[in-house]
């Protein structure tokens, strides 16, 4: 339904992945940046929380483990991190919200969801939203899209 937000759906809570090798699979492609590897592989917040606030809306369609696959899947067909810096946008560099947009729509066909927070002044990419039919069949516009600024123009700083 793209009128609804999918988050934060009832269903089965997070289960720990006891596979180290899945959880390695999974680290290379969404690793936890807030935290040092060894803790969120053991502890596993960040995947619990991303599957409590996204996965548990695709029960009935996919597993917590479809769910995950499906995640490092769609990481590696649209590859943001190789986008951006193929079109100049590199860590450390600020670059206009328009210039992440439309970078990111080459390989999304879409203007992503943006999500800022100011930080010295300066404004700091720290989510980039890509929505999604409920199949994952294709990308769609986000139903309440995060903006960093009405000033598509602005500076943004990567990091």
């Amino acid at each position: 339904n793209k009128r609804n937000l999918l988050n934060n759906c009832k269903g089965d809570a997070y289960t720990k992945i006891p596979e180290a090798r899945e959880r390695k699979k999974l680290d290379d492609r969404w690793p936890d940046l807030g935290n040092t590897e060894e803790y969120s592989m053991k502890e596993q917040k960040f995947w619990e929380y991303e599957y409590n606030k996204h996965g548990t809306c695709c029960q009935g369609r996919y597993n917590q483990e479809e769910y995950f696959n499906l995640t490092m899947k769609l990481k590696d067909k649209f590859d943001i991190l190789q986008t951006l810096q193929n079109h100049g946008i590199i860590p450390g560099l600020t670059r206009t919200i328009k210039q992440f947009g439309n970078a990111i729509a080459t390989v999304t066909s879409v203007f992503p969801s943006l999500k800022c927070i100011p930080n010295n002044g300066i404004m700091e990419l720290v989510e980039i939203g890509i929505c999604l039919e409920p199949d994952a069949s294709k990308v769609i516009p986000c139903h309440r899209p995060w903006i960093c600024h009405r000033n598509q123009n602005k500076g943004v700083k990567l990091l």
